[in-house]
């Protein structure tokens, strides 16, 4: 492992939709740009502090949950000079749930066709993310399976 690189500790979570409640909760708009053929994504977010820029490769590792991440934060100029790979493209709405010490982050994929709630929760150790329990109705865990990892889900929620 480099040393730029940081564990990612994550479970994920579908959910049933009629039973996401969003209310109050701080959001964030999220456009992600997977380049075909790697592992990198560019991602622009927004919020209400504005505008964040963000190069990064994610690599799965053996462990369930775990991948080691590099992240680069970018300017708008350089997001720009960057953004003319072949990618797919997906954009989501992030709802932030706070849980004790952790943040269950709700992100909400629609298309014209689709829609899905997916929670990730992110964890400071191997301890915490194993003993970790849900308190949110979910319909069942996805870590780890193909078809709810970035990619997959940029390609069938892509932006056409």
């Amino acid at each position: 492992m480099s040393k730029y690189q940081l564990i990612e500790r994550e479970r994920k979570f579908e959910m049933a939709g009629d039973q996401v409640n969003t209310g109050s909760l701080r959001y964030k708009h999220i456009t992600d740009y997977y380049l075909n053929g790697s592992m990198l994504r560019l991602r622009v977010t927004r919020d209400e502090a504005g505008e964040q820029f963000k190069l990064t490769k994610k690599i799965p590792l053996p462990a369930a949950g775990e991948s080691a991440i590099t992240t680069i934060y970018l300017d708008k100029q350089e997001f720009e000079l960057l953004n003319v790979f072949d990618a797919v493209t997906i954009t989501k709405t992030r709802y932030l749930q706070p849980y004790g010490e952790l943040v269950i982050g709700l992100d909400h994929y629609k298309s014209k066709t689709d829609k899905l709630w997916l929670a990730e929760v992110e964890f400071p150790s191997v301890a915490i993310m194993q003993s970790f329990e849900m308190p949110l109705p979910h319909m069942r865990e996805v870590t780890g399976l193909p078809d709810f990892d970035g990619y997959a889900l940029a390609r069938r929620f892509r932006q056409v």
